[in-house]
């Protein structure tokens, strides 16, 4: 698990994989500063996080919950509510 200055990440995430061999990833992090998690929606290119933003189609970003949800990147209180607004 990576622990930064910023952010220490709090398991494993969710990735997808895209042709060009970048990833797409979902992570659950502590903020060090502000003392609470959050959420990283991030794009990484050849192991290094690029600071831009992530752009997934639909299809790609349900591939991105589908391999994050088993991995326990969201809490149940944000699933059940999620649930609730669909």
């Amino acid at each position: 698990m990576r622990d930064t200055d910023y952010a220490e990440e709090l398991g494993e995430a969710g990735t997808i994989t895209f042709p060009s061999g970048s990833e797409g990833r979902i992570e659950r992090l502590f903020i060090k500063k502000a003392g609470v998690e959050a959420i990283r929606f991030s794009w990484w290119k050849e192991g290094n996080l690029v600071p831009r933003p992530l752009d997934a189609t639909e299809e790609e970003l349900l591939r991105l919950f589908e391999d994050a949800i088993p991995k326990g990147v969201f809490t149940s209180d944000f699933k059940n509510k999620l649930k609730a607004l669909l």
